[in-house]
């Protein structure tokens, strides 16, 4: 049995989550003045948990570069009012 490992990947506008080069979701975000917009989630597989991981990702980066979340699309929403 292989198990691939899900490599996530963050650049200016995208947290990117990818598995033997395969995409498999992202998320779109715009950053200003401290804020952190998430605009668009997309999990193109279902079931395996990617925009949890995406958000899990964001959160993570936010707290650490001090940026306060501003969910704009559904699945940020829903994902934020868990906490």
């Amino acid at each position: 049995m292989i198990i691939a490992m899900i490599h996530i990947t963050i650049t200016d506008t995208e947290i990117l989550a990818t598995e033997q080069g395969k995409l498999l979701g992202k998320i779109e975000f715009a950053l200003s003045d401290k804020e952190m917009s998430i605009l668009h989630t997309y999990a193109y597989e279902s079931g395996r948990g990617i925009g949890t991981l995406l958000m899990q990702n964001a959160v993570k980066w936010a707290k650490e570069h001090d940026y306060m979340i501003i969910p704009v699309c559904s699945f940020a929403k829903k994902y934020l009012s868990k906490d």
